[in-house]
């Protein structure tokens, strides 16, 4: 009953532009119901700037173990247009962060071409990140 709902929810959030309803979505709980079939939905949210959800939506994406290259291009808008994604991210940067622990878990091709494009960047905390992942 739980994962009917709350995959009605994610498909009312995101096709009302519900920001209320988005966040009733992403608790933690909820992180491991999302399956293949909410991907698109998932996908639409990461675009959307009708919610300031991104963060939660990338920890969503990381902690559910949603692994598919949709993701990695909006993860990638989010990650370098902070100004319109991460307004309230501070100096540490934590939704930048999440980003390059999502693409680390998406864990393809195409998230690896965005990881390399994220090192680029010679940001201080995309490096705190990877250096998470040396051996």
């Amino acid at each position: 009953m739980r994962l009917i709902r709350t995959k009605n929810r994610l498909k009312i959030a995101v096709e009302k532009e519900n920001e209320k309803t988005l966040i009733k979505c992403l608790n933690f709980e909820n992180y491991k119901n999302f399956d293949p079939s909410q991907y698109e939905l998932i996908e639409k949210a990461l675009y959307g700037k009708w919610h300031t959800q991104h963060e939660d939506l990338i920890s969503a994406i990381s902690f559910g173990g949603l692994k598919d290259d949709r993701f990695v291009e909006p993860i990638m808008d989010i990650a370098l247009k902070g100004e319109i994604f991460r307004p309230f991210d501070d100096e540490l940067e934590a939704t930048l962060r999440k980003c390059v622990h999502a693409l680390k878990m998406i864990d393809s091709e195409k998230s690896k071409n965005a990881i390399r494009r994220l090192k680029e960047l010679n940001n201080d905390n995309v490096k705190v990140v990877l250096e998470m992942y040396k051996d």
